[in-house]
């Protein structure tokens, strides 16, 4: 039995439009009156998903910056958080100094280290394609996606990732991973698949998700987090 879903925010449960369609979120209540905790993860800050959940909750936890940190919606509170070493900020930040580089506290963002804390630095993120090989000796985890156009390399702690926090709210809660359902899209959320036997990609997903064993959905501009819903 299915007591708690995952699904990643871009480029899977939000559509091209950046818009999550009423009848998703209709079908994200309904599981949630049978008790199914819902839990939405994203490599951005959570705010920006609690905007999507301000005229109709339908949150109960966001895994946000990666797997980062975890926010309970409910009590309106971190939970969780694993952040990076200033050892490595500071290697990463000299290793890529000459590119466009963002810094993400739990919180908030800046594009310059200085006006930031390095001991709270949760997550880096790089407008590059390259993993240099310096950066292959830095103990961080790693994932890249594209946007508009250009790409990005993602930073984050090695003891974070996508699966880590939903490990913790699943902990929270007495679930067994056997009971979890994700539906992923993006490179980031391959903890997730590779960590939960009920794991679902939509179409269009980052092509890292394509080669796993994953079952597959509609993209997210044909509703396939709402069709895997009806299904339950």
């Amino acid at each position: 039995m299915i007591k708690m879903i995952v699904s990643s925010f871009y480029n899977t449960l939000i559509n091209e439009e950046e818009a999550i369609p009423q009848s998703t979120m209709v079908e994200i209540e309904r599981i949630r009156k049978k008790g199914i905790i819902f839990v939405v993860a994203t490599n951005r800050l959570y705010q920006e998903v609690l905007d999507y959940n301000i005229d109709f909750p339908f949150i109960d936890y966001i895994v946000s910056l990666n797997g980062s940190v975890v926010y309970d919606v409910q009590k309106r509170k971190i939970i969780h958080k694993k952040k990076m070493t200033e050892a490595s900020i500071k290697n990463i930040s000299k290793l890529y100094e000459k590119d466009l580089i963002t810094y993400y506290t739990a919180e908030a963002k800046n594009n310059y280290l200085d006006d930031l804390k390095e001991k709270n630095i949760y997550k880096i993120e790089i407008q590059t394609s390259e993993i240099k090989e310096k950066l292959k000796k830095i103990n961080v985890n790693t994932s890249f996606f594209k946007k508009d156009s250009k790409n990005y390399l993602e930073i984050i702690s090695h003891k974070a990732s996508m699966f880590n926090g939903i490990d913790q709210i699943a902990l929270k809660n007495n679930i067994n991973l056997k009971e979890i359902l994700v539906i992923a899209g993006n490179e980031s959320d391959i903890s997730m698949i590779n960590n939960l036997k009920n794991s679902f990609v939509v179409e269009n997903c980052a092509e890292l998700l394509k080669k796993t064993k994953a079952q597959k959905t509609s993209s997210n501009n044909q509703t396939g987090v709402e069709n895997i819903l009806k299904e339950l």
